[in-house]
């Protein structure tokens, strides 16, 4: 079993952008078909394109970031920050590193690969 890091940009995000976008998307189609106001339907028209324009381009930085974040997939940003941090991390011999808030725990096994002096201070 592996540990599992999670992506620093999570799926739910892609997921709910892409349906945002989709949503303007049909949205603004749908009120170019609409008989109204001339200046009014040319406001809402603009207004919903731009909209969907704003979630789409979202979407797609949302998509390569969760690429470049992927601890496992070529890109591994993620993997590079969290060994390059722990690079800095020395304890003393039977020192104890504390981690609060740990998320992923991604850090302190870094840490503590780079570090078998150290005391495991868990309970």
């Amino acid at each position: 079993m592996s540990a599992n890091y999670k992506n620093w940009v999570p799926n739910g995000m892609i997921t709910a952008l892409t349906a945002g976008t989709a949503v303007l998307g049909v949205g603004t189609a749908a009120l170019m078909c609409v008989n109204m106001n001339p200046n009014l339907k040319k406001a809402l028209v603009g207004t919903a394109g731009a909209g969907t324009l704003l979630c789409g381009a979202m979407t797609a930085w949302s998509i390569y970031a969760h690429g470049k974040f992927s601890y496992d997939g070529n890109r591994q940003l993620s993997k590079e920050i969290v060994e390059g941090t722990a690079k800095y991390v020395t304890l003393p011999e039977g020192g104890i590193g504390l981690d609060v808030g740990c998320g992923s725990g991604a850090l302190t096994i870094a840490c503590a690969k780079r570090n078998p002096q150290g005391k495991n201070g868990g309970y």
